[in-house]
Parts: structure tokens; sequence; C-alpha cells
């Protein structure tokens, strides 16, 4: 048989209304005490508030002893039995008279520091003695039980934001706590414990008045009282967990033991539990293990909020960086396409007459800075090859510059080697100075004329493949200089004449295809470019470039292109 809730509740409500004034007993008692001893105060009256506070000990002892049996009350005649028993009443009356005698006799003796709190001390024996008396005489129908809580619909549920500040590590004085309780001795008493460790603190004395200030206030932690009038402490911590403030940690105090009412507040979220009389040190290690929690907790939402801003920074970033790749885009689409507007023709070289000409170029980039051109102008043919260093958009508009300059060179019949690279290096030197870049290029051209090619200019080495399979090397480093590098040139050019024979194949290249890699790091190189070409000297111009792209590819494999390719396929008819 289970017992009856109703006499579950008023021994409940006993136990809370006798213990609220031996609360008060035994936390003054600890507080004068503990005072003394901190200011090293010698008294002669220290055994008696030892004593005092022995009592308050022994009838918390005595109230668990007879008001919560082991068997609960299943009927109003067991629990009359229990409430009357008349050893209950002589365990509570015999150290309450004894507390009241020992604050008679300290009053005209004890420091006026402590006096105050000797008198809270003999207020609250008296009371006890007096529900003491009338518990005996007091019918069980008419022991007032607490009054029901409202429903939830009662209990405003408005929400704010209360702004968290990212604390610095654990300092007492920087933290505030909401001391709810009913009770004006309990609430006076846990104010001055918490105060006496540091804390700031602020009261409320009901439920009603709590959520009022919790909603306007600032507070790190909430000491909340479970059983109150109208709104007890259930509903506080419901509507505390359920609104904007459930960051803020709440330990519940009750003079309660009960095991269920621990779980029923833990698992509403409460973040501990404290039994009335407050232990001074069980009450500090609680508040500091909380507000740490709290204090982690608070930093972790604020890298979040940072780690939050930094992510939209981030995404205009982004959004911006997009729209400046676009716009690049856009530009390397029309500088590349410029490029490739820019080079020979296939038509274009098919119409000259003694040579067989065929070109390829593959930049490393959207835009190459390598540079190769076939020109023609009143019966003269002028063959270019160059590169620029590195690669890229600026490379690749440094070399337009240049395919423009010597276009511009020739159509003004400047047919000295050295005046044309002088005018030419000037106008890219100024330019590129205009520019702020440290960009130059190496440069040769040939001339055509009658089996007979003049080569001016600082580049690569020229390679001729006779007719027979022979292979001559052509080295230009003293033929120029580097175009755009230093202001004049012009006493660094000189002129080198080589005579072609029918088959005779010259090979223009730049070094991003002797200096191709493959997987191992190894360079594709001079000599394989001229076994390749060696090979396929008796075919087609376009065929030899078609052989030696096809072999250069073979031995890249899948690495990666780290420089512009161009080779050009000059072959006598």
């Amino acid at each position: 048989m289970t017992a009856d809730t109703s006499q579950l509740s008023i021994l409940s409500h006993l136990r809370h209304e006798l213990r609220t004034p031996i609360n008060a007993i035994v936390g003054y008692s600890e507080m004068i005490i503990e005072e003394i001893e901190e200011i090293g105060l010698d008294v002669d009256y220290l055994a008696e508030l030892e004593q005092i506070k022995a009592c308050g000990v022994e009838l918390l002892a005595a109230i668990d002893a007879f008001l919560n049996p082991t068997t609960s009350p299943n009927t109003e005649l067991e629990l009359a039995k229990i409430v009357g028993d008349p050893q209950l009443k002589k365990e509570l009356e015999k150290p309450t008279q004894l507390v009241i005698d020992r604050c008679q006799q300290l009053v005209n003796s004890i420091e006026d520091d402590f006096l105050s709190d000797l008198k809270k001390i003999d207020t609250a024996a008296n009371k006890l003695l007096l529900e003491i008396n009338e518990l005996a005489t007091t019918p069980l129908q008419e022991i007032a039980l607490p009054q029901v809580r409202p429903q939830k619909s009662e209990i405003q549920t408005s929400r704010g934001d209360r702004s968290t500040s990212d604390r610095e590590p654990l300092e007492t004085e920087r933290y505030t706590i909401l001391v709810v309780d009913d009770n004006a001795t309990n609430r006076d008493l846990l104010s001055r414990q918490v105060l006496a460790q540091g804390y700031q603190v602020a009261t409320a004395a009901d439920g009603k008045q709590a959520i009022e200030m919790i909603q306007t206030g600032a507070y790190d932690l909430i000491l909340l009282d479970i059983i109150m009038p109208e709104i007890d402490g259930y509903e506080v911590l419901q509507w505390i967990r359920s609104g904007s403030w459930r960051h803020i940690p709440t330990i519940m105090i009750s003079a309660l033991d009960e095991i269920d009412s621990v779980i029923k507040c833990i698992e509403m979220g409460a973040a501990d539990y404290l039994a009335k009389p407050f232990n001074p040190t069980l009450l500090k290690a609680r508040l500091g293990a909380c507000l740490e929690q709290k204090r982690l907790r608070d930093r972790e939402s604020s890298y979040l909020e940072q780690l939050a801003r930094a992510n939209a920074e981030i995404s205009k970033l982004n959004s911006c960086l997009q729209a400046e790749n676009s716009r690049l885009s856009a530009e390397l689409e029309v500088t590349q396409r410029l490029q490739t507007m820019l080079l020979p023709k296939e038509k274009e070289l098919s119409q000259i007459e003694d040579l067989e000409i065929a070109g390829f170029m593959e930049p490393a980039d959207e835009v190459g800075g390598d540079y190769y051109d076939v020109l023609q102008h009143h019966g003269r043919l002028t063959i270019g090859i160059g590169d620029v260093t590195g690669h890229g958009l600026e490379s690749g508009v440094l070399m337009l510059m240049v395919q423009t300059a010597v276009r511009t060179l020739m159509e003004n019949n400047e047919t000295n080697p050295k005046q044309f690279f002088e005018v030419l290096n000037r106008t890219i030197y100024k330019n590129v100075q205009r520019m702020d870049s440290d960009k130059n290029l190496s440069l040769c051209l040939i001339d055509y004329h009658d089996g007979v090619l003049s080569l001016s200019g600082q580049h690569e080495e020229m390679l001729i493949v006779r007719y027979d399979g022979a292979i001559e090397r052509i080295d230009t480093i003293d033929l120029g200089f580097p175009i755009g590098l230093e202001e004049t040139i012009e006493d660094f050019v000189f002129q080198a004449q080589v005579s072609l024979n029918t088959g005779d194949v010259v090979v223009l290249y730049t070094d991003g295809i002797t200096e191709a890699e493959n997987s191992l790091g190894k360079h594709y190189g001079l000599e394989q470019l001229c076994n390749v070409v060696q090979h396929h000297r008796h075919q087609s111009a376009d065929s030899i470039r078609q052989a030696v792209i096809e072999d250069l590819r073979s031995h890249i494999g899948v690495e990666k292109v780290y420089d512009d390719i161009t080779l050009v396929i000059l072959k006598q008819k």
C-alpha cells in the first residue's frame, strides 16, 4: 500500500517550517564564531556560542529522526502518532530552551558587532519554541500547506536578451549572485555568506520578484529556494531554462532532503543543489565550480561570436574576390584573345615562297609571356622569338608591347640591327619603368633573304639540322642584351649570318621546352630536341613540329607545365 500523498506533504511542510528557524540558529552562530576566529578575538564566551551551534545541529538531527521516518504514514492516524509523539516535543524543547538561555546570558557580555546576530538567534529560538508548543495542540487539518502553484500560463514568459561579456579569470568581485528566498532570515544568512566570499549580491523575496529582476538585471548565478508561495522554485527554474537566461547557472536551495527533489531539480536543468543550513565550505565550492563553468561557456560564446564575425567578413571578402576574379578573368580572356589574334596565321605562313614555317605556343597560365612572330613587309621576311621573364598577365602584356613595337619599326623600314634593337629597347624600358615592373625579355630577330639567315639579339641557341643530318648550334649570347633591363643596349647588338640549303631545318624555341621536367625531375634537354628533329628532318615543317610536341608531352607525362612553351620550325624549300 502506498502512502497518502497528503500525509507526505504535511510531513514535508512541517520539516520545512521547523528547520527554517533552526537554520538561523546554526547559520548566525557559525558566522559569529568564524568572525571571532578570523579577527583573533580572545573572548570567554566562545564555548557558549559553540554550544548554541551544537544545539542547532542536535535540533536538525531530531527533525530528521522523527519527521522523516523510514516508513511513510498511510493514514491521518499514523501521521498523528508521528507528529504527536511526546518524545519529539521533548527532543526539540530541551535544546531550544538551552539556546534561549544562552542568548540571555550573552546579551550583556557580547560585543556590539555581534549583538545583532545574537538577537536573531534568540528570535529564531523563540519562534521555534512557539511552533513546537503549537505542534502538539494544532489539529492536523489546520496545518497550512503552501499555496498551490498557478498553472504555467499564469507565469510571464517574456524573453529578453542579456548580453554576456567575455570575463577574465575567476575573480569573485566581478560576479553578481541573485539570492531568491521568501524567508528574510534565510536571505540574510545566505547573502552574508556569499558576500563573505567576495561576491556581489542581490536578493529577491519571491519567485515573481526574481523573474522581474532576472529580466532587467545582470546576474552570473542564481541561488533559488524551492518552496515559496505563489510561484515556487521549480517554476522559476523552468522559466529560466526555457528563456533567454538559460546560460545563467542556477543552484537550488531548500530544507527538503528527499532524493526525488534533488533529481527533479537536476533533470529540470539546475546546475547544483544545496540543502539548508548552508555549509560555507560547500557553498564556496559549489559557487566556484558553477561560475568557472559559466566563465568557460561565456568564453566559448565569445569565441563563437568572433568566429561568426570572422566568417561573415570572410564571406564578404569571398564575394569581393569572386567579383574581382570575374573582372580579372574577363581581362585575362581579352588579353589571351589578343595574343591569339596576333599570332601568325596558317594562311600567311603558306604564302611564303622559300620557307616552310610551322609555329606552336602554349602558355603555362591563361596568358603567356613567350613571343614569336613572322612578319613580311615589302619583300622582307622577319622571324622573331622571345621569352619574357615569368609568365602570366604582366608578362603577356609586355609581350604584346614587343610585338607592336617590332611591327612599328618594320613599318618604318628600320633595317639596321643596332638601331632597331636600340629603339625597341628604349620603348620597352620606359614602359617597364612606368609599370614599376622588374620584367625583361630575351629576343632574337632573324631576317631571311635568298637562303641566308641574318640573326641579331640574345636568346636560346638556334639549331640547324642539315639535310644530311648534321647538327649546328648557333649561340646568340654575344648577339644582344635582354630587352628592358637597361636604358641603352646599342653597343651590345651584333649580327651573324647562316646560309641554308634545300632541306635544311632551323629550330627556334624557348626554355619552356628544354627545361620541361618529368616525374623524376629530369629536363627534356637540348640533346633530346636535336634527336627528334634529326630523326624527322625529311618530313614537313608541320610534321616536325608535331613530332617534337608529342615527344615533349610524353616526357612531361602528368607533371604540371611550369613555363610557357614556344616552338618555331623553319625548313628551306
